[in-house]
């Protein structure tokens, strides 16, 4: 077993985990939103944490959902395109792709995050409605790049490494 196969099972533990996270995700900002439209009309009155708590986890889906969906690969892209040119050039084009994500990744996403999560903790900002620090709601850009600069790693050694179809094959 070699390395890139080690951390390729790595990887997927960690979109089986992501994975489960998403539904939770997903299924508190469905009862809250149920929660928020119910409390406006049938109580005349919507609770009052209910559209933070909404964004909050909006937040946290769209960035954890666009980890997943590098990881997949099925990130906006120009395949009709890429897919008419020789495959040496598609090759160097995932590589530049790839490369580009990572940067922005583990630079923006991640330093930067942490950089802004460790301000808001530092800063006591709390979120008025649910009384929590407001760095609970940057976490998620700090985490999303972390988990995308794993996923793009992933996938540039393979790039590197081996041959496309089994690239392809093992993202599935």
């Amino acid at each position: 077993m070699n390395a890139l196969h080690t951390f390729r099972k790595l990887n997927n533990a960690l979109v089986a985990f992501l994975q489960v996270i998403l539904v939770v995700v997903f299924a508190i900002l469905v009862v809250d939103v149920i929660w928020g439209v119910a409390s406006r009309y049938i109580l005349g009155n919507q609770a009052s944490w209910s559209e933070e708590l909404a964004r909050l986890m909006m937040v946290w889906l769209a960035l954890l959902g666009a980890a997943l969906v590098c990881r997949e690969d099925k990130h906006l892209g120009l395949d009709v395109i890429v897919r008419s040119w020789p495959a040496d050039v598609q090759r160097l084009g995932r590589l530049v792709v790839n490369l580009g994500i990572l940067a922005f990744a583990a630079g923006i996403m991640a330093w930067g995050g942490f950089q802004l999560v460790s301000d808001r903790f530092a800063s006591g900002q709390t979120l008025p409605a649910l009384g929590i620090a407001k760095a609970w709601f940057y976490l998620a850009l700090p985490v999303s790049g972390v988990l995308t600069t794993l996923f793009m790693v992933e996938s540039l050694w393979a790039t590197l490494t081996e041959d496309t179809a089994e690239v392809e094959e093992d993202a599935q």
